[in-house]
């Protein structure tokens, strides 16, 4: 069966998305609705796929089976929560808000209710080294972690915006907060720290030009987690310390999928790299639980991903200033 899709949102996220799955041949792109009407003209042009004037219209008119839903942060609940009231499965990127952290709870009891498939893009949990790397915490649980998102400024304007993007915490390091919680469970803040401002004069930002943060896991395990927007190449890593082991995660540069695994026990050290394209991966198991009509079985439920938003919003809150 083909399954009928519509895009809501046009930028490079959304790109990759289609490319992944087109590789799959699984839907037909049968609508697309964005605010800017030539991002939504160009990928009507490559992927087909009528360009409506809005979201209603839209689900008026083209019958969706499922919906990926690609915009800033600001505009995603309210578009979530037209799709839960339509009872249309979507994947949504992530965060799930920009400032609003009561807006995802919200729409979380209404995909409940709904009993709604509904996936969030954190794509690396679609990572294929990743089953390994579990199965090795899992057997020597870290006594540490050290994340790091040390990068550029991003150049979309809404991301400048602590209401339209929710700050670095919030819309960029989420993914190694949430990679966290998947390999070592919840987590609370001991205390976090934010710098504003940057050293740029022709800065006009008003998210925060670094962050850090101390965590404790449920299992004991201390965490420390460091963001800054202000360095001009991305270093960005997660590494785990065991009783005997370390495992770091690092990310490459190619490509969004282009991670590496180190293990190293004193004596071997082995390096793995992620082969298969988690966007693609993330899309099958979407797919198919959109099919089997099987919230659970998609990566990153909203129920989920809220954890991970909530987490997030103590960071920032810890800081005792915004994003």
């Amino acid at each position: 069966m083909t399954l009928r899709l519509g895009l809501i949102g046009a930028g490079w996220i959304a790109r990759l998305h289609l490319e992944a799955l087109a590789r799959l041949g699984r839907t037909e792109l049968v609508g697309i609705v964005s605010g800017t009407g030539a991002g939504a003209a160009a990928l009507s042009a490559r992927w087909g796929g009528r360009v409506y004037p809005d979201l209603d219209r839209m689900l008026d008119d083209a019958r969706l089976d499922l919906a990926y839903v690609c915009v800033p942060p600001f505009r995603a609940v309210p578009i979530g929560a037209r799709l839960a009231e339509r009872a249309i499965p979507f994947l949504t990127e992530k965060p799930l808000a920009a400032d609003d952290g009561d807006g995802p709870a919200r729409l979380a009891t209404a995909i409940e209710r709904a009993g709604l498939v509904v996936g969030v893009g954190y794509h690396l949990r679609a990572l294929d080294i990743l089953p390994q790397v579990r199965e090795r915490l899992a057997s020597r649980p870290p006594a540490l972690i050290v994340a790091q998102w040390l990068d550029r400024t991003p150049n979309p304007a809404w991301w400048h915006r602590t209401a339209q993007g929710g700050g670095q915490v919030i819309e960029q390091a989420t993914h190694l907060f949430d990679l966290a919680r998947l390999l070592l469970g919840e987590a609370s803040v001991v205390g976090a720290a934010s710098l504003r401002g940057s050293a740029a004069p022709s800065d006009s930002a008003d998210v925060a030009a670094a962050t850090a943060a101390t965590l404790r896991f449920a299992s004991g395990a201390v965490g420390v987690f460091a963001c800054t927007r202000v360095i001009p190449a991305g270093v960005i890593s997660v590494e785990f310390a065991s009783d005997g082991l370390l495992t770091v995660l690092t990310k490459g540069e190619r490509s969004q999928g282009d991670w590496h695994a180190v293990l190293d026990d004193g004596e071997t050290r082995t390096e793995m790299h992620a082969e298969g394209d988690p966007y693609q991966i993330q899309a099958a198991a979407f797919l198919d639980a959109v099919e089997g009509g099987d919230p659970d079985s998609v990566l990153s439920s909203y129920a989920d991903a809220l954890r991970t938003d909530r987490l997030t919003r103590a960071v920032v809150a810890a800081t005792g200033a915004p994003g």
